[in-house]
């Protein structure tokens, strides 16, 4: 792919993928068939939509190791975990749902929410704001447990949670593992079947430059049949077209998981995004991202920088958070710039770079970092 095909290239110094990739010209492309297919045939450009649905899931499960049709799409994560969670039965002796204390905030919300029906929420705390540690995790995972959650990379650090350990004790025990890939989908490699993962969900807007509102979830084929969500709606009926009243019916299929009438133009404009990174393929982007990453935390650490990621690259997703006082203000005056990057509490100033990016422009970051710093101390005197 060339830079050229993503128009934000062209006027800024784009170091935030890992919180909103940057949109392909095709993205442009593929809203404008959405319109064109709505405004050409109106209610018969379903028989076009449906299929494409399937496609764009069946794409992103080819990028993480899933087979054909065990993916399903939804608006967001929160959506899709809400609907695997209203499969659990929560008034059993196997109630217990486990996550760790830096879990996305989206998701704690989520699971919270089901102690009002039975849920037993067991959070596995972290000592240091940045990681928690992975006998920790398994020691709160029991036999009373019926789902664990777990981020693949923490959003506060980019650190990576030893995933492969954690689903083997789930295991042992009986409990299911739903895990949050959001953070590392298309820049870390890793195969859904080759890990035996159970569930994994994840979205478009970040690595893999789908923009928002493309949500996805995939659920290992053996277990399929044994959820029944109750956050549904007609699109999840075994025949949604046939309009039949309660009692529901799922669908077979991953369609089960569906609820209301999909987002359709969202959908089709995360595709291209999907097939860039497909078209360049993980593992290179991973090779380049590590470089580029490697550069960034030297250079910072160089500075005098303190850096909250990881520094060994196989214990971190994409980005690097750098910490420094009045690093929130800095961010801010660098966006300014058009010097693209993001500021999160307790993790500093996050610079995520993509396949796209070039090495003159980590460059140009700590350029105008200096530049921003240096303003500022002059302004304090």
């Amino acid at each position: 792919m060339k830079r050229d095909e993503f128009p934000i290239l062209a006027d800024s110094t784009y170091l935030v993928s890992h919180s909103m990739g940057a949109a392909p010209l095709r993205a442009r492309d593929a809203l404008r068939t959405y319109w064109e297919e709505w405004a050409g045939d109106g209610p018969e450009a379903w028989e076009r939509w449906l299929p494409r649905i399937a496609e764009i899931a069946d794409g992103i499960g080819a990028l993480v190791g899933a087979p054909p049709g065990t993916c399903f799409l939804g608006p967001n994560v929160s959506v899709l975990q809400s609907a695997v969670a209203s499969c659990i039965d929560f008034r059993s002796d196997r109630n217990e749902v486990v996550y760790e204390s830096l879990q996305f905030p989206s998701l704690t919300y989520v699971w919270r929410e089901w102690e009002r029906f039975g849920a037993v929420v067991r959070v596995a705390e972290s000592d240091d704001g940045r990681t928690v540690p992975t006998e920790r995790i398994v020691e709160a995972i029991t036999e009373k447990t019926a789902i664990a959650v777990l981020s693949h990379a923490y959003y506060v650090s980019g650190a990576i949670a030893d995933v492969r350990t954690i689903q083997r004790h789930c295991r042992s025990v009986g409990a299911l593992l739903c895990v949050d890939a959001y953070q590392t989908t298309g820049v870390y490699p890793y195969d859904v079947t080759d890990w035996d993962l159970d569930l994994v969900t994840g979205g478009s807007h970040k690595w893999l430059c789908g923009g928002a509102g493309c949500g996805w979830l995939y659920v290992k084929p053996s277990l399929l049949g044994r959820f029944a969500p109750a956050v549904t709606g007609w699109m999840a009926h075994a025949r949604p077209f046939a309009f039949e009243a309660a009692p529901m019916e799922h669908a077979s299929s991953m369609y089960r998981f569906g609820n209301g009438t999909p987002s359709i133009p969202a959908y089709m404009a995360a595709q291209p995004g999907h097939r860039a990174i497909a078209s360049v393929g993980i593992p290179r982007i991973r090779e380049h991202n590590v470089r580029l990453t490697q550069k960034i935390a030297a250079t910072a650490l160089e500075r005098g920088l303190r850096v909250n990621s990881p520094l060994d690259p196989e214990r971190r997703t994409g980005w690097i958070g750098i910490e420094f006082d009045g690093a929130g203000a800095a961010c801010r005056r660098l966006i300014e710039r058009r010097v693209f990057v993001d500021y999160r509490p307790g993790c500093g100033i996050r610079v995520g770079p993509h396949f796209y990016t070039e090495d003159a422009e980590i460059d140009e970051f700590f350029k105008q970092l200096e530049n921003v710093r240096a303003g500022a101390a002059t302004l304090a005197q």
